[in-house]
């Protein structure tokens, strides 16, 4: 008997991963609890266990491959040595499939239209030497408009990896194919454009498309290309959603911070260990206490719905490698400076070693962005959803201020409150800013 792996779901919004690394080769003895596999998703790497006994009898999907699908079967455990494996039904096409293909395709007609293409839902098992460049590779969406339209896709440049053609590649032909055609009285030469060339304006040199779609590919140009990875996609994808579908509206305030600074350098005096307390542990439960202080803050927009949370899950955005994530500090309303520091140390850590597991970073009503360590002085972040708000924090700088008609150098921070206007008011906003203001420059009130 033979049991089949299936690429997991390691998170709720998980569609796709990337196999990273198998720990255990064909012919392994595996046991329930072994880690087996390192599998990306779009915000971490996360070791993947077996759930059963036996011998791993079949890799499926190769170590490096990306974009696998959810459910998609990656390798067959067996009882023992020997056993037969099932037949497993799986998309990816094996090395020897991608060969046969290749040999049948050198019989086929160039002139390859949709309907006679063999499409292949993934091409990044394809390896170096053994495609030869006559497959071709095409999205599902893109075949089914090209199928439509009766789109020739030799024609057609795919923008993807390996040569993808995607749905933007099929409409960038088309109107590219609808653009008239200019011709240079000058020269001759044929562009491919839809402007109206000015008279006298002269070109250096012929342009001449270096393929049948007529793109002009130049190996000077100035820039270089890579694929979108799983990570900027989602990013992407949830940055578009955000912006197209809340609401949203921002308030900015300044707080003296000379005081919370003050306290601040007199705790760690008093502190023996190296790791000292820095001003974000202090603005991570200081919005906690302004959660508390206005709950309307603390709510999450649902379908038909409107959450309103008790404990206080506050997000800190990470900077990692080609990507952001914002691991959440949960029920902050419960803990102290010291555990703070500490866990917004560990997240941090294994945030940029992207080891996080999903329910670190998922969820939450608010998340804090401080970009004061570039000099920034001010600026406004995009809310992540489902989250209902977003603090940016700017720079510290000193300012001349007037106190009881004296001039004085003050410390001062901006603060910025992004904030879902389905949820949150203007003047609730300005009510959690506001006691947000009040408990940084008068940090003895934390003591209440």
């Amino acid at each position: 008997m033979s049991i089949t792996i299936y690429m997991p779901a390691l998170s709720p919004t998980m569609e796709m991963g990337n196999i990273v690394k198998w720990h255990k080769a064909e012919g392994d003895k595996v046991s329930s609890g072994d880690i087996i596999a390192e599998i990306e998703t779009d915000k971490a790497v996360m070791e993947f266990e077996s759930a059963d006994d036996g011998i791993l009898g079949k890799i499926l999907v190769a170590e490096g491959s990306v974009d696998v699908k959810v459910n998609e079967p990656i390798a067959v455990i067996v009882e023992s040595e020997g056993d037969t494996i099932e037949a497993v039904d799986t998309d990816r096409k094996t090395k020897v499939e991608i060969i046969s293909d290749d040999i049948k395709s050198e019989d086929s007609s160039n002139n390859k239209k949709v309907s006679d293409l063999e499409f292949n839902n993934n091409p990044d098992v394809t390896e170096e030497g053994i495609d030869d460049g006559s497959r071709i590779f095409i999205s599902p969406v893109a075949k089914r408009i090209a199928q439509d339209k009766g789109i020739n896709l030799e024609n057609i440049h795919g923008s993807g990896p390996n040569g993808r053609i995607l749905r933007k590649d099929i409409e960038s032909y088309e109107y590219e194919k609808s653009a008239p055609e200019i011709i240079n009285s000058e020269t001759g030469t044929q562009l491919e454009s839809g402007v109206k060339l000015e008279s006298g304006v002269r070109l250096e040199s012929d342009i001449i498309p270096t393929n049948p779609s007529g793109t002009i590919h130049d190996d000077n140009l100035n820039y270089s290309e890579k694929p979108i990875d799983t990570m900027r996609s989602v990013i992407a994808e949830r940055l578009q959603l955000s912006n197209n579908t809340i609401p949203s509206y921002t308030l900015n305030i300044d707080a003296s911070i000379k005081k919370l600074n003050d306290i601040r350098k007199s705790m760690n005096n008093d502190l023996e260990d190296d790791i000292k307390l820095s001003f974000n542990h202090f603005l991570i439960k200081i919005t906690s206490m302004a959660l508390l202080h206005t709950p309307e803050v603390n709510t999450s927009w649902e379908v038909n719905k409107i959450h309103s949370y008790k404990s206080t899950d506050i997000g800190i955005a990470v900077a990692i490698d080609n990507g952001l994530i914002t691991p959440i500090i949960r029920s902050v309303e419960r803990k102290g400076l010291l555990e703070i520091r500490d866990e917004t140390s560990d997240l941090i850590v294994r945030a940029r070693e992207k080891k996080l597991l999903p329910s670190e970073y998922q969820g939450g009503t608010i998340s804090i962005s401080n970009l004061g360590s570039y000099g920034i002085k001010s600026f406004t972040s995009i809310i992540n959803p489902p989250q209902s708000s977003i603090l940016s924090i700017g720079a510290a700088r000193k300012v001349p201020v007037v106190q009881d008609d004296a001039i004085n150098i003050d410390e001062l921070i901006s603060i910025t409150l992004t904030a879902d206007h389905r949820l949150i008011d203007g003047a609730v906003g300005a009510k959690f800013i506001a006691y947000m203001k009040q408990l940084i420059e008068n940090p003895n009130l934390m003591l209440l």
